[in-house]
């Protein structure tokens, strides 16, 4: 079952009423079942190296249909080696539901270990997120409140600027946006995502929006 709760944080300014109406910025704040795990991973392989035998490793290792791009070219600082060897860097990408996540970070602890041909070098991080089902879910219980919470501080600065509160003019949506703090990394680089008893279960999100009213 999705969890959801709400944190009133309405934002308003002397200066809403501006010529154009009058603008009241509302948002909240919502905590949401962090149902998903993202996976992020940097992979060093030889020069001769594709992406799609790095995309076959990891698939090979549990991760559906990562995305992989290659990002540059790099040394292997661990070459013991008079000249410095020259590799191609990597970046993978794919996200998997959260109950999954220590399968696959033992799956990657695994590969890190045995490492075939052409990697040389692999590290990961990890991100928990709710789905974009939950927060669409979610905006459609916070939006009609932040119509309401809008109107509300609309009420207020016309009250101060003696004039009344017309029809809306614009609405302006924000959407989701991560708040300070939500998405912390587990697992991240040589740490481990094994080493974490207990993984994050939740994660907070701010929905913005910001409503301009004729001012009469």
């Amino acid at each position: 079952m999705k969890r959801l709760f709400l944190f009133t944080a309405f934002a308003c300014t002397a200066s809403a009423q501006t010529f154009d109406g009058i603008s009241a910025p509302v948002s909240r704040t919502v905590t949401l079942t962090a149902d998903e795990a993202a996976f992020s991973v940097s992979v060093a392989a030889t020069l001769d190296s594709t992406e799609q035998q790095v995309k076959q490793a990891l698939q090979n290792a549990g991760l559906p249909n990562p995305t992989v791009v290659a990002t540059g070219l790099g040394e292997d600082n661990n070459a013991y080696t008079a000249a410095s060897l020259a590799l191609i860097l990597y970046s993978a990408t794919v996200t998997i539901p959260a109950g999954s996540a220590r399968d696959a970070a033992k799956s990657l602890d695994a590969l890190r270990t045995k490492l075939p041909d052409p990697l040389r070098s692999l590290q990961y991080s990890v991100a928990f997120n709710p789905s974009q089902a939950s927060i669409d879910a979610a905006r459609q219980v916070v939006m009609p409140q932040l119509m309401d919470d809008a109107r509300k501080v609309a009420q207020s600065l016309a009250a101060v600027s003696g004039v009344k509160v017309g029809a809306i003019r614009s609405i302006s949506d924000a959407g989701g946006i991560p708040y300070p703090g939500n998405l912390v990394p587990v697992g991240y680089f040589v740490v481990g995502l094994l080493s974490y008893p207990t993984l994050p279960s939740s994660a907070r999100y701010t929905l913005s929006l910001n409503v301009v009213f004729a001012a009469q």
